[in-house]
């Protein structure tokens, strides 16, 4: 209940946000669990499209974007998975008009175990999934994973 009282006391725009980040995000889970990658991200450029500019609605910014949707992941079964959550908030940066650029990069195997990192850039900053970014070698050029 103190989840809900704390939802309903934020401000009607991160309410909004949150509540776009969270259908962003159950998009994202629901289409990696059931589609081939190339699907789920051609999904996630249908979910994409720019708001229509309204004078009465702040546009927020890049990390506000960020932080709805690592709240709203915390509500999804799995939705803390980076590749998730730079989908999730690809859709929902290009739905204010912002660019972005998701990047996959891979690990070096260490002790047999490989790994990989999915993560979002937006002119060139790491919006979400800074994580250890220097141990991954990304993949491709500029936002050719998918295409």
């Amino acid at each position: 209940m103190k989840k809900v009282a704390k939802f309903f006391a934020l401000p009607a725009s991160d309410r909004v946000l949150l509540f776009q980040a969270l259908t962003a995000t159950l998009a994202m889970r629901a289409g990696l669990w059931m589609l081939p990658f190339a699907r789920a991200r051609r999904l996630a450029d249908a979910m994409s499209h720019p708001m229509r500019a309204n004078s009465r609605s702040m546009r927020p910014s890049p990390e506000k974007i960020a932080w709805a949707v690592a709240t709203a992941s915390r509500a999804v079964p799995s939705g803390g998975n980076c590749l998730v959550r730079a989908l999730a908030t690809g859709i929902v940066l290009k739905r204010y008009r912002y660019p972005s650029e998701l990047k996959i990069g891979v690990m070096k195997p260490v002790d047999g175990h490989f790994g990989a990192h999915a993560w979002l850039e937006s002119d060139g900053i790491v919006v979400i999934g800074d994580f250890e970014l220097d141990r991954y070698m990304p993949l491709g050029g500029p936002d050719s994973v998918g295409r």
